[in-house]
Formats: structure tokens, C-alpha cells, sequence
């Protein structure tokens, strides 16, 4: 499974507690629906009970990232529009040209993420902390 994630289009009280929600983001399979997208999810114990066999939850189209398969210097998942940062820098993570890639905040440089992440650690992500990329 390629997984995804996205920030919801709805009130997080609203989400079902079983779905994989850390505050900000779900996590899943990712759907298109139309101009907008979804993340789908296994089932849970809650969407049995009403005979569903998985759960949906739109989310913002722009903030849907997928799962780089790498892991940032304290185990963390990186996923594209994570902010990631190490001692010399801070970067963005993004897919382009068929890989995944970081670019370097406030520069013209970019490093390939192969199997690689340069000692960086997942500081967040562009979506809710965009104040990271100042300065």
C-alpha cells in the first residue's frame, strides 16, 4: 500500500475516533473525487457496527502528501510538504521528475531523498507551519 495523507475539509470533532488522526492530518489510501480528494481507511471496530467496510474522509485537496518510505533521524515518516531540517538547513519535501526530492528554503539547491536523509529530522510541514520557512 502507497499511503497518503490530508487535512480535513471538516470539523475534527466530527471524525470518527478509530480513524488514523493524529490532530492534523489522516492517514490512508488516496482517492480523487472530482476536484476534490479523500483518504480512505480499513475498517474499524465503530464503522462495523454500522456495517461499513472502510471510512472516508475528504480533506483538502492541496494538502494530501504521499509516503516518501523514508524515515526522518528519530524514526518519524517523511511525507511530501514536510519541513525537514539538520544542522546546516532547512527543506521541503516534494515529488518531482519522478522522485522524491528536497529543496533547500531560500535557495536554488535541491537533493534527491534516495534512501537518504541527510541526517535531517521532521520539524513539520508546510501546511500548518508555514512560519517555519521564514527566515
Amino acid at each position: 500500500m502507497i499511503k497518503f495523507r490530508g487535512i480535513p475539509s471538516r470539523d475534527a470533532d466530527d471524525i470518527y475516533e478509530t480513524v488514523d488522526y493524529d490532530g492534523t492530518f489522516v492517514y490512508g489510501y488516496y482517492i480523487k473525487n472530482g476536484d476534490g480528494a479523500m483518504i480512505v481507511g480499513d475498517q474499524t471496530e465503530e464503522l462495523d457496527d454500522v456495517g461499513l467496510s472502510r471510512w472516508f474522509e475528504d480533506v483538502v485537496p492541496e494538502t494530501v502528501g504521499q509516503f516518501t518510505g523514508l524515515k526522518d533521524v528519530n524514526g518519524k515518516d517523511i511525507y511530501e510538504g514536510d519541513i525537514l531540517e539538520n544542522r546546516k538547513y532547512r527543506s521541503i519535501v516534494k515529488f518531482a521528475s519522478g522522485k522524491f526530492l528536497a529543496d533547500v528554503v531560500g535557495t536554488i539547491s535541491r537533493f534527491d531523498l534516495i534512501g537518504e536523509t541527510h541526517g535531517s529530522k521532521v520539524i513539520g510541514n508546510v501546511h500548518a507551519n508555514s512560519e517555519l520557512l521564514k527566515g
